[in-house]
């Protein structure tokens, strides 16, 4: 599994190298983590977006050597071996919630829980599915996101949509809303954590919700 923390590695390292919003974030990730330390063996966990969409999300990553596409190479090659998590059937109490959870799935591989433990950072992959909502929600957590593989388009509070492609990143400051809506190609991310990891996402019920494609 060593392949996943180096992809991981990878990542932090790109953005702390070329800047930008993330650039903090990956290089707290890299100055916090010990990179050298015991893996865990969690028992593996599959969930149904994974076998219908990974292979097809893998398939569309960024330019080959680049750190996103090492990225999805190394998930892709370790996928039996990894615990997929899913919001709980009590929390589909909405119908968006109800069309949203059964497509997304996101798995730690650096954090509690995950692969490698670090009680600094929580990191790992979000997988969506096509033609999927994921809605509007929050939490405490700093947030930053590299996407993958796939395609789809994103907000973050008040600003307009903007469309997400693989090497794109995204950063959310504690607290922000934001939404994730996929076309007809599944979305792959890599998520980091970097404060208040025990916090709950919380799903943002006040004011409008336009998805992108009426705006």
């Amino acid at each position: 599994m060593n392949p996943l923390i180096d992809a991981m590695a990878g990542i932090f390292t790109a953005a702390a190298k070329f800047g930008g919003p993330l650039a903090p974030t990956a290089s707290f990730a890299l100055e916090n983590v010990n990179w050298a330390g015991k893996l865990n063996e969690p028992a593996p966990r599959n969930h149904p977006v994974v076998d219908q969409h990974l292979e097809a999300a893998c398939a569309s990553t960024g330019q080959q050597g680049s750190a996103s596409h090492r990225a999805s190479q190394a998930l892709s090659a370790a996928v039996g071996r990894i615990n997929w998590s899913a919001y709980p059937k009590e929390r589909w109490s909405a119908p968006d919630l109800a069309a949203f959870m059964p497509n997304f799935a996101a798995t730690v591989i650096i954090g509690d829980g995950g692969l490698l433990p670090s009680d600094k950072i929580s990191a790992g992959y979000s997988l969506q599915g096509p033609d999927t909502c994921y809605p509007p929600h929050a939490h405490l957590a700093e947030e930053s996101y590299w996407i993958v593989g796939g395609d789809g388009d994103w907000k973050v509070d008040m600003k307009p949509w903007f469309a997400v492609r693989p090497g794109d990143t995204v950063y959310h400051k504690s607290c922000a809303r934001h939404a994730m809506q996929t076309n007809e190609q599944p979305l792959l991310s890599v998520w980091l954590w970097t404060s208040h990891l025990a916090s709950e996402v919380v799903f943002v019920r006040s004011g409008p919700f336009i998805p992108p494609s009426t705006v």
